[in-house]
């Protein structure tokens, strides 16, 4: 008996009429913004890294005055102060995911409305899945290992582990709080090497979804006035706002980098609880992946201070030897999409049957400055405020 194959094409037994048009997807901004390297060969699965950590110098005379000999100094050697490193050591791991297609009759196809347009936006929507998982898990390991999770209530609620604080926010997104975060992260060194510069000052990056950047531009009476000397022909900062609105653009010490999937919450029972982008809905053909209702409803959701340094993805090398005179097909372990038409003597024997697949694997490796990176948790406000119409 062959091997049946489930239905991946629509056929034109109705009289089909149109182009076959691929519902399009919102990109995350996290995955591309991630320094990256090569995984180290050779040091097993779970390797530590080292950072090193400030140290100020311990002992000596310290400034002392320089004096005729006496009897009681040496001009020529006096005792030093010593500065001793300070080291710490943490693991991390590494991990894969493999991904494939349906698999693609050549017989099915070719009777298919379109095919070669059916066929293209199939492969289109597995490259978006495989952009989308990166960018689900390079969110999650930053939000692990940021140095600091914030929630923006009254104390604002402070954790330092890799959950969140079990603590609602109150407020929603504003300047307010954003400013002494600047001054904290500028303090503890985190301005030395910035993305960017503004009227010689560092910018740091806020990744924060438009509604909070709308929220953080429209909420905060300093900002106001800014649009009003903007509007009035003076202020760069407020006059920039005005002609790229919705735009990256720098706004108080920080860069404004706008990201339509940042994560979103409930908080339930004394905890956050994430609430996925998307969800499925039954489709003509298959399941379909719709953006979940319950995530535009959701009552909190984050913003990123971000430092490229903080977490650096590692994914191994391609290699096509182990040694001798071993040999393979090299590996893309970064998700590139390959396609694969194998030869089977019972489902496969013509070659006629093949399918799409990625392989991703990477290491996340945390470093000293992730004290650099912040995770912040807001409060949103889901109602709407609606004008009434007038009277007539």
């Amino acid at each position: 008996m062959s091997n049946p194959l489930s239905q991946e094409f629509a056929y034109d037994s109705s009289r089909l009429e149109g182009r076959v048009r691929r519902l399009m997807r919102a990109k995350g901004r996290v995955a591309a913004l991630f320094m990256k390297e090569n995984f180290p060969d050779s040091i097993g699965f779970n390797p530590v890294t080292v950072n090193t950590l400030r140290s100020n110098p311990v002992g000596g005379d310290g400034w002392v005055t320089v004096a005729q000999p006496d009897g009681t100094n040496n001009n020529c050697a006096p005792e030093a102060s010593v500065v001793s490193p300070a080291l710490s050591t943490e693991g991390y791991t590494i991990e894969q995911n493999w991904s494939k297609s349906d698999a693609i009759c050549l017989t099915d196809a070719q009777f298919g409305y379109l095919f070669e347009e059916q066929v293209k936006n199939i492969r289109a929507n597995f490259t978006d899945t495989i952009v989308d998982t990166w960018e689900d898990r390079s969110k999650y390991w930053f939000q692990y290992y940021s140095g600091f999770k914030i929630i923006n209530n009254t104390a604002q609620t402070e954790g330092i582990g890799s959950g969140l604080p079990n603590a609602p926010a109150e407020y929603m997104a504003s300047q307010d709080q954003l400013d002494p975060l600047w001054d904290r992260i500028m303090q503890d060194g985190g301005g030395e090497e910035p993305y960017a510069m503004s009227n010689g000052a560092a910018l740091i990056t806020a990744i924060m979804s438009p509604e909070a950047h709308r929220q953080i531009i429209k909420g905060s009476s300093s900002v106001r006035e800014d649009f009003r000397f903007a509007q009035m022909g003076k202020g760069y900062e407020g006059a920039q706002l005005l002609q790229a609105w919705g735009v990256d653009k720098p706004y108080g010490g920080f860069m404004h980098c706008l990201d339509y999937r940042m994560p979103r919450y409930n908080f339930v029972n004394g905890a956050y609880v994430a609430v996925p982008y998307y969800t499925t809905a039954p489709a003509t053909i298959g399941t379909q992946t719709i953006v979940n209702p319950d995530y535009l409803t959701a009552g909190y959701e984050a913003i990123y201070l971000w430092h490229p340094e903080a977490v650096i993805r590692q994914t191994p090398a391609s290699r096509s030897t182990a040694g001798q005179d071993t040999k393979f097909l090299a590996p893309n372990y970064n998700g590139e999409i390959v396609w694969r038409n194998i030869p089977n003597e019972t489902t496969n024997p013509l070659e006629n049957n093949g399918r799409w697949w990625a392989w991703m694997m990477a290491a996340w490796k945390p470093t000293t400055k992730r004290r650099y990176a912040y995770t912040l948790i807001v409060k949103r406000c889901t109602s709407v405020t609606g004008t009434v119409c007038p009277s007539y």
